[in-house]
Formats: structure tokens, C-alpha cells, sequence
């Protein structure tokens, strides 16, 4: 049948009618069979079906994913790689990405990356640009390692294998009954290897100009020493068209990492003036390949020794290149900004391996004195004042401080590197690509905010003093870490600051009439990142520093526009930028007005560290659970190596005895005759364990003296005396009843998996056919043992109330039923607790007998008795 759908699927004009006709719906259920040569000719059928545009949607409709990922996983490289090219061409349908990322394949895609086969990673990284579309899939990938894979794919030198097959090739073979799957690793020649290379490395570049989107992603890709391994592509020794067009792929995957705007400085030294002036001009996010032909004319002009000058350049932004310097045994990788005091570089100490941040501080700088005197004396005020914040400082939400010191003129002190990007590149990432933030986004990074300020203010009596969006980094998920304490102070209670220091930008009106001030300075310049975060732009601006310094005094701004944000913002703003310090709040006065949000919050973080220790809590007991089996599973193999050495050593002791008999009377094997052979049939009956007794004696005595022998044998004969053969029990017919075998119910579990799993496809997607089948392979997987086989089943017979295993995590079955199941709870006679944490055996056993009533189990002949 498979057959006779590959070959009316070649057909254009026949493709509708085959879909018309539902046999597409048939097509996806064989995906689950055993049979290979079904298995490959729907593959091929489906495949041919989904190059036309018109019948990918119908395909995408019914879950053929979740088998998809299962050949993904499991089977023979041919049928991977027929998988995931049928993958690839369903991957436009929003339904199919939908089903991926419910179904966790993710990392079964990123898994794949791993293979050799150039044509399989080719597909796969075909579909991985298509999830990239959702921003959270972006994520995911990043935080499984999507990137790292994706760049030693660009950069290492790993040996592929190919083949010359196509759809149309395999598709005619596979009908005609001649398929040979050992050809699926052949040997190219050099020209086809480097093309299908050269395609590959195009198709990775795509993934990750896609990821670049999200600018942390853009970030992490620069992290990995992204810009170096990409930018060395351009330099190809190879001509061709899929070199060119790999050339512009390359620029445009660097373009989109130049338009984040932390990432950019590394590009000021990649490449030459004329080449960087084209490189700008091309704009933000230009998806359009022919926008970057021009480049790659541009280098494919240069001369020899313009080449080997960009090619040196590309050296230069190499992250694994020795350090720049050594300061004070740290080694400086990077350099990571500059700001009004001085430089931060990133380092590592020579003697460890964490990374860490150094601002290096120049002294001459006028703000510590205009001679030297006044110069030693405030910088002996900063390393005290910054040794008090470095062991004080314990919060979440504020940079930590680990070492202050001084190298000549200059003052280098050591914090946390934060792996994020500060809000001001957030504020102008968003005006380029016109978009804003969400409100519950502005609330999440305005609650961190409160809760710094509070532990500031309240707890160590510190007021920041230059509280700018430079200084407040986003992390992972929008964690907010507030930086750049070398303007705090400690102040004592009621006391008032009188220095100006500080941004004009986000100074409160008391700093700029120069008068004193205290903490809610920090509040006025938390309005001011409010009023930011909101209109992307700040409150007060102006080229003329005394207009500017007036819309400070009198708190003019523009307000935000209605109807963008909630009223509850415009009234958090204006009361935060009072012009009258005592009318403004304090920080917690501004925590009280949004108790409800932080509730909400706290609420969020509850469940999520209640869901943690619950997965820390599985992983103890999984973790206690496999030492205490496997030392059964070890206990129980030493035991059976023993009754075996036993039994061989039983087997060997005639020979034994007859090998003595060269050097000792006859009379020495004498009794061993009559113990093995010799005797009738009630001699023969001798106690078991008295058997193994005679039997370890001789093979402690295999070759002794005669009378020894003679002695130990009458000694036993003495102690083994045979049984009469009247000797007996007589019981009642009427009062034996049968003994229930433990065996025999551990083999009725397994036969009722084992019939489920056999039973004909349903019609439609049955999430709890999918567990028994899961926990079935799971069952029987490589590295398992009959004893783990038995202590499953003895656990399924007892409805243990434990979780299961289902092959990978316990949990990540719930997105199946989260997209396939209309009732997401589960009936009260499975014993539902919270399913989101898994599935426990005594919900299996009670959907195993819910299947076995649907499908008449019992009802049988020669039914079986229900347990």
C-alpha cells in the first residue's frame, strides 16, 4: 500500500486527491510501526506528499510529531534522516512547530546535532530556524546548549558522511523493492563534500542569526567566542556559488550581532574602515540576503595583503587568544565598557577558573583631588568605605564586591560578573526594533528594584548615590543586580549627604540646588527608570544644561500617554518624582502602594521553590532508590556466581577423585560411586543440603592421605543416612487449597502491557496508551536487568504510591496531555494527586485496567480472572 502512495504521490497533480481521499491520516499511524519497510515507505510517501504547499497543513493535523521524535530517537540513520527531512518540510505549519515544542523535542533535535551525517544535520538545523520564530523557544535553546552546538559545528574539522540519495531516488528504489540502507554512508567526492559542508555551515549560520533576535541570545553567542568562529568563514579558499552565498549568510548573521548594542565595540576592531562603513549601511535585522552581496563583493576584491590584514583582525576578537595583561595575578580576556570613573574588564585569576569582573579606576581623575595629598586621602576613603559594602553586602539583587587594591596610580576593584545586559541597552534594543516593554515586565524589574533599595536603605544605611539604568543589569528571566557602587556612602541615621556626584540625568532637584540629601535621592532616580521603562526615553532631557537643571526643580516632564500603561504607573511616576523631598516616599512607603504585585510575585516564587525542592525531593529518592537496587542487583549477582562456581566445582569432583585414585587404594572412591551412581532408588534419595557438604568437603580434600579419606567418607556416611521409603505425610484431598504464585502475577502485569501495546492503532491520540508504551520500553531498555524488570512490576502489582520512571524525567510526559488531552485531570479512581509532578505506578496500574475494560481484556475467551 506504502508503495502505491509513493508512487501516486510523485505525481503533482495526484498529491490533493491522496489527501482528499485521508489516506495521509493512514500514512502518519503506520510511523509507528515495527516494520521497516513500512515504516520507510510512508516516510517516503509523507515526504513526497509535504513538497507542496497545499497539503503540508493536512499533514501537520493529525500528531505526527510525537512519532517523528521516536524514529528521532531510536531508530536506524536512514529512518532519522527521512524523519527529520519530513520534519523539515511540515516545520512552516505553526501546529507542527506547536506540537515540538509541546512534546519537549527540543532536545532530541539538539541531540541529533552530534551526527555525522551531513544531510540528517542539514534538516535538522533547517528545523531549528523555524522554531526559532517563537522568542521562547529562542530561550530554550540557548539554555540546552543550542549555541555551543551550533558553533563547534562551524568550527570543528569533524569528518562527515554523506550520500548521493534524494527523495525522488530513495522513493523509486524503495517501490521497486531494491532500497540499500548500507549506502547511506558513502564516500563524495571532494567537491560534493565540501558543498553539502558548505550548505550545512549555511544552514547554522540562519539558526543563528534567528537566535539573535533575543538579545540575550545575540550576548551569549558573542560569549562563546561566536564573532571569531563565524567572521573566519568569510575567509573561504574555496570559489563557488554556495560559497559566495555562504559568505552572505555569514554577514548576515554578523549584522544581527552588531545590532545589539553591547556587542558592537568588538566589531570596531573586526573590520577595516571601507568594509565597516558598508557593514553599518546595510541596517538592523535586514533578513534579505541580496542587502549583503555587496560585502561579500566587496572582500571578494581585496587584495593579498588586504586579506591577511582582515585575517589578522579576526585573530583579534579570538576569545582563546592569550590574555591581554596580567594585573596583580588576574588576567584580563575582555574588555566590557568604560564609564565615568574608569574601565571594567573581564578576568579570570590566573590560579582558578571562575570569571570575574575588574573596574579599573584612574586616580587623576579631578573628581579625588587636584593634588596628590587630597588624592591619597579620598581613595583611603573609597577602599574603606567599599571594604565596609564588600562584607556587608549579602542580597540577591546588588553586585557582589571580593577585593579592593592599588597598582600605581591606579585603584582595581574586584566583583561578580554579571552575565547580563545593563537596562540602558534594553531601552535603545527596544527604540530600534519599535517595540516596548509589557507592563507585568516593567513591574517584575521595578519590584527587584524596590526590594535592593530596601536592603539598602533600611538594613545597611547605604545610599547609592548614582542609581542610572547603566548601573542595573538584566540577567536571565529580567534578574535585576544593581552595579557600580563607587559612588555609595553609609550614612548614619537623620544624617544628610552634601557631595555631588552622581548622573544630572537621574539627580533628584535637592542634588542640583545643592543642598543636602539623604535616600529618597535613589527614589527620585527609581521614578526617573520608571518613567524610562515606560517611554523608553528619560523624564528630563535637554541640550541646555540650565533648562535641563529647571525640568529638575520643578519635576516637568511629558507625561505617558494614555491608554499605553495603566493609570497605577502615571501615579507611581509623579509620586516618586515630588519635587519636595518630604512629600516624595521612602522605599518602603513606595513597596506599601504595590503590596498586591509583590504579594502576586511572592506568590510565584512560593510555587516555584515548592515545585524545586518536590524535583530535589524525587531526585534524593531516585538517587537513594538506585544505590540501595543496584547493590541488591549486585548482592543478587554475587550470590548466583556463587551457587554457579558451586555447581561447576559439584561437576568437577569425580574427576577430582579419579585423579587421586592413581596414587591412593581403590577403596578411596568407593563411597563417591555409590554416592553418585551406585544404590537403589532409596540410597539415592540424600538430603540436598548434605549433598553440597560432602561436596565442599572433597573439594577442600580433592588429593589427601588414604586413611583421611576413609575417615571423612565414614564420618559422612555416618551423618547422611538414607530416608525409608514409607516415610511421608498423608493430608486430605479436601483441606489443600492452591498456593497463589508470586511469578505468576508479576507475568500477569507484564502480559496485560504487553496486550495493550499490541493492540491495533485507535483513531485518534490516546495519551494513556502512550504512558503503557513509554513505561513498557522503559521496561526493557539497553542496560536493564531482570531484577530491575522485577522490581517494577512487583511495584505496578502493589499500586506503590512512588513516582515512575518513564525513560527520561517523570514529569515530562505532561505536555502530552496538556496538548492532547481535553480533561487535564485525570478521574479520581487513578488516585490523581498532582500529575504535573508525574506519574505514580498506582495511577499506571489504574489506567492499565482502564484500558484493559475498554478493549474487553476480560471478557475473552479463556478470560483471564481479574487481579
Amino acid at each position: 500500500m506504502t508503495y502505491m502512495f509513493q508512487k501516486l504521490s510523485a505525481d503533482e497533480n495526484l498529491r490533493v486527491c491522496v489527501i482528499q481521499s485521508g489516506a495521509h491520516r493512514t500514512l502518519v499511524k503506520l510511523l509507528s510501526t515495527t516494520d521497516s519497510s513500512v515504516l520507510l515507505g510512508a516516510l517516503l510517501a509523507l515526504t513526497t506528499l509535504a513538497e507542496s504547499p497545499g497539503c503540508k497543513e493536512e499533514i501537520g493535523r493529525p500528531p505526527i510529531v510525537e512519532n517523528l521524535l521516536v524514529i528521532l530517537q531510536e531508530y536506524d540513520l536512514l529512518s532519522k534522516r527521512m524523519s527529520a527531512e519530513l520534519l523539515r518540510l511540515l516545520s512552516p505549519v505553526r501546529q507542527v512547530r506547536d506540537q515540538v515544542r509541546e512534546l519537549e523535542g527540543l532536545p532530541v533535535l539538539l541531540s541529533l546535532l552530534h551526527s555525522q551525517h551531513l544531510k540528517l544535520l542539514w534538516s535538522v538545523a533547517w528545523v531549528l530556524v523555524q522554531l526559532c520564530e517563537d522568542p521562547d523557544t529562542r530561550t530554550e535553546i540557548r539554555s540546552w546548549g543550542g549555541v555551543q552546538q551550533l558553533l563547534r559545528l562551524l568550527s570543528s574539522d569533524r569528518q562527515y558522511v554523506s550520500d548521493r540519495s534524494s527523495i525522488e531516488t530513495l522513493s523509486s528504489a524503495n517501490a521497486a523493492g531494491r532500497i540499500q540502507r548500507e549506502h547511506i554512508r558513502e564516500e563524495l567526492s571532494q567537491q560534493e563534500e565540501t558543498e553539502n559542508t558548505v550548505a550545512l555551515q549555511s544552514a547554522c549560520c540562519t539558526v543563528l542569526t534567528e537566535l539573535s533576535l533575543d538579545d540575550t541570545s545575540a550576548h551569549h553567542i558573542v560569549l562563546e567566542n561566536g564573532v571569531y568562529i563565524i567572521a573566519k568563514l568569510i575567509l573561504q579558499q574555496n570559489s563557488g556559488t554556495k560559497v559566495t552565498s555562504l559568505q552572505c549568510y555569514v554577514f548576515r548573521t554578523l549584522r544581527f550581532l552588531f545590532s545589539v548594542e553591547r556587542n558592537r565595540h568588538i566589531f570596531k576592531r573586526l573590520f577595516p574602515t571601507d568594509l565597516f562603513e558598508m557593514f553599518i549601511d546595510v541596517g538592523h535585522y535586514v533578513r534579505d540576503l541580496t542587502a549583503y552581496e555587496g560585502l561579500q563583493t566587496k572582500v571578494s576584491l581585496y587584495t593579498e595583503e588586504e586579506l591577511d590584514s582582515l585575517r589578522e583582525s579576526i585573530k583579534a576578537v579570538d576569545q582563546n587568544r592569550p590574555p591581554l595583561r596580567v594585573i596583580n595575578g588576574y588576567s584580563i580576556l575582555d574588555h566590557l565598557g568604560t564609564g565615568a570613573f574608569g574601565s571594567v574588564f573581564k578576568v579570570q585569576k590566573q590560579s582558578g577558573q571562575n570569571l570575574l569582573a575588574l573596574k579599573e579606576v584612574n586616580l587623576h581623575n579631578p573628581v579625588f583631588g587636584k593634588d596628590k595629598k587630597s588624592r591619597d586621602s579620598n581613595v583611603e576613603k573609597i577602599i574603606s568605605e567599599l571594604s565596609i559594602i564588600k562584607e556587608q553586602m549579602m542580597h540577591p539583587n546588588v553586585v557582589k564586591y571580593y577585593k579592593t587594591f592599588l597598582d600605581g596610580e591606579k585603584l582595581y576593584i574586584v566583583m561578580e560578573l554579571i552575565e547580563g545586559v545593563p537596562l540602558a541597552e534594553h531601552f535603545n534594543s527596544l527604540k530600534e526594533k519599535q517595540q516596548k516593554f509589557t507592563e507585568d515586565r516593567i513591574w517584575n524589574i521595578f519590584i527587584q528594584m524596590c526590594l535592593a533599595l530596601r536592603y539598602l536603605h533600611k538594613e545597611k544605611r547605604i545610599v547609592h548615590r548614582d542609581l542610572t539604568p547603566n548601573n542595573i543589569m538584566l540577567g536571565e528571566k529580567d534578574k535585576v543586580t544593581i552595579t557600580d557602587f563607587g559612588l555609595a556612602k553609609q550614612k548614619q541615621e537623620n544624617s544628610k549627604l552634601t557631595s555631588v556626584v552622581g548622573t544630572i540625568l537621574y539627580s533628584c532637584p535637592e542634588v542640583v540646588k545643592s543642598e543636602p540629601y539623604g535616600e529618597k535621592a535613589d527614589v527620585w532616580a527609581l521614578g526617573c527608570i520608571l518613567y524610562q521603562m515606560a517611554a523608553l526615553q528619560p523624564p528630563f532631557y535637554s541640550s541646555n544644561m540650565l533648562s535641563l537643571a529647571n525640568k529638575i526643580v520643578e519635576a516637568d516632564y511629558e507625561p505617558i500617554k494614555e491608554g499605553t500603561f495603566s493609570g497605577r504607573v502615571s501615579e507611581m511616576i509623579r509620586w516618586c518624582l515630588s519635587p519636595d523631598a518630604d512629600q516624595r516616599p521612602d522605599i518602603v512607603a513606595v513597596s506599601s502602594r504595590i503590596s498586591d504585585l509583590m504579594m502576586r510575585l511572592m506568590d510565584g516564587l512560593f510555587t516555584s521553590q515548592n515545585a524545586l525542592e518536590r524535583r530535589a525531593e524525587r531526585d534524593r529518592k531516585r538517587a537513594q532508590r538506585y544505590f540501595v537496587e543496584r547493590s541488591r542487583t549486585s548482592c543478587c549477582h554475587s550470590n548466583l556466581t556463587q551457587q554457579q562456581s558451586l555447581l561447576n566445582n559439584d561437576a568437577m569432583t569425580p574427576r577430582f577423585s579419579a585423579a587421586c585414585s592413581l596414587n591412593h587404594s581403590e577403596q578411596d572412591i568407593n563411597p563417591d560411586h555409590s554416592l553418585y551412581g551406585g544404590g537403589d532408588s532409596c540410597d539415592s534419595k540424600i538430603d540436598s543440603a548434605a549433598l553440597r557438604g560432602k561436596h565442599e568437603g572433597l573439594k577442600s580434600r580433592a588429593c589427601v592421605t588414604p586413611d583421611e579419606t576413609v575417615s571423612s567418607e565414614d564420618y559422612a556416611s555416618a551423618k547422611i543416612k538414607p530416608r525409608p521409603v514409607s516415610a511421608g505425610i498423608c493430608v486430605s484431598q479436601k483441606k489443600l487449597r492452591q498456593i497463589d504464585d508470586p511469578i505468576q502475577r508479576l507475568l500477569l502485569q507484564l502480559h496485560k502491557i504487553i496486550f495493550i501495546t499490541q493492540l491495533p492503532p485507535s483513531s485518534h491520540h490516546n495519551i494513556k496508551r502512550r504512558l503503557i508504551e513509554r513505561f513498557k520500553k522503559s521496561l526493557f531498555l539497553c542496560g536493564s536487568d531482570p531484577y530491575s524488570l522485577k522490581v517494577e512490576l512487583s511495584k505496578l502489582l502493589q499500586a506503590s504510591p512512588d513516582l515512575m520512571e518513564l525513560g527520561s524525567t517523570s514529569s515530562d510526559w505532561w505536555p502530552l496531555v496538556q496538548h492532547f488531552s481535553e480533561n487535564l485531570h485525570t478521574d479520581d479512581h487513578t488516585g490523581d494527586g498532582n500529575l504535573k509532578d508525574g506519574v505514580t505506578y498506582q495511577q499506571m496500574q489504574a489506567i492499565i485496567e482502564e484500558l484493559l475494560e475498554e478493549n474487553r481484556y476480560y471478557e475473552a475467551p479463556n478470560s483471564r480472572e481479574k487481579k
